[in-house]
């Protein structure tokens, strides 16, 4: 889900680019091998004995939602703590966690209790969505057939956008309720 390149900063700083891509599905310690070889190398090529520190010159998020930050300092076993948090989720569910971050600006962590709150009517209009409801819970059968036939899906659409709870993305509808 998610590739860091880790830099050993001592190296870097006399010069050298000694780094390499960890995904971070790993484990901890697994992790800290990783590190552990990235600073080995970097005082090997430093011919120095002991390098420390570390930082992150690039990423690459495996999947189209970037759902957190990642900056030069951030912190790795954190960074991998969240890929593993979301590695339990449904590409359904890394949708909604992104549509509480992107669109509504919830914290990462706020998002990932909030985000079964989220219904995503996929390739729907608005004028969908509300015809679909209006097909489910309503019982044609007691509505005098002037009435049935004259509901005016597009009026109650504008409406539910207006109230906030529904949002149009890309060919997708979002419905949130706080």
């Amino acid at each position: 889900m998610l590739k860091v390149y880790i830099t050993d900063l001592s190296a870097y700083n006399q010069g050298f680019l000694e780094g390499k891509w960890v995904d971070l599905s790993i484990s901890e310690e697994e992790l800290s091998n990783e590190i552990k070889e990235v600073l080995e190398n970097g005082a090997k090529v430093c011919k120095e004995t002991n390098h420390e520190e570390y930082f992150i010159t690039d990423y690459e998020f495996e999947t189209e939602y970037k759902l957190f930050k990642v900056e030069e300092y951030s912190n790795v076993y954190e960074l991998r703590n969240r890929v593993e948090e979301l590695e339990m989720l449904s590409d359904e569910d890394l949708k909604r966690v992104s549509y509480l971050i992107d669109h509504l600006s919830y914290k990462f962590e706020e998002a990932l209790e909030k985000y079964e709150d989220v219904t995503i009517y996929e390739n729907m209009t608005l004028k969908d969505v509300v015809e679909q409801y209006i097909d489910e819970t309503v019982d044609f059968s007691n509505i005098p057939e002037i009435i049935a036939n004259n509901i005016d899906y597009d009026s109650i659409a504008r409406d539910w956008e207006i109230s906030g709870e529904f949002e149009s993305i890309d060919g997708d509808v979002y419905h949130y309720v706080n």
